[in-house]
């Protein structure tokens, strides 16, 4: 086998290696959100057509702010009233890796039932994330 075919190999294989530990989310890292939200001014939904309300919240990947990734959809607490804390998620993140920086939006109905959300630079963290750690992001 000459030079530049082992070369070209090796290549192929590096990269499928990469490629199958991307995929098997043996790298992934745990990634816990958690933040506080007072639901005074604006009440939880209670049921999918109700107005004027806090439907879910959403946690994105806002790192690069053209092209915002979603991470997870967080639901709101049973009995949601007044400020709550501690509210969160613990979910798997598969990449990238790095600095990045987590936002989470609250989303809701406006007085017509159409989607509203919050600003997204409200609360945010930014969090460096490594493979196979686990990370903490405490948005505020």
């Amino acid at each position: 086998m000459s030079r530049r075919t082992k070369i070209i190999v090796g290549s192929v294989a590096l990269v499928s290696v990469g490629l199958a530990l991307s995929y098997s989310r043996v790298l992934a890292a745990t990634l816990t959100v958690s933040w506080s939200y007072n639901y005074a001014p604006l009440p939880a939904c209670a049921a999918p057509q109700d107005k004027t309300c806090i439907d879910h919240f959403e946690i994105q990947d806002l790192t690069d702010p053209k092209n915002p990734k979603p991470l997870q959809t967080v639901q709101n607490p049973a009995g949601a009233r007044g400020k709550l804390d501690n509210i969160g998620a613990t979910f798997t993140y598969t990449g990238p890796f790095g600095l990045r920086t987590i936002v989470v939006i609250a989303v809701g109905r406006d007085e017509k039932g159409g989607r509203t959300s919050s600003n997204p630079y409200a609360a945010r963290q930014d969090v460096q994330i490594r493979p196979r750690i686990a990370a903490r992001a405490q948005v505020n």
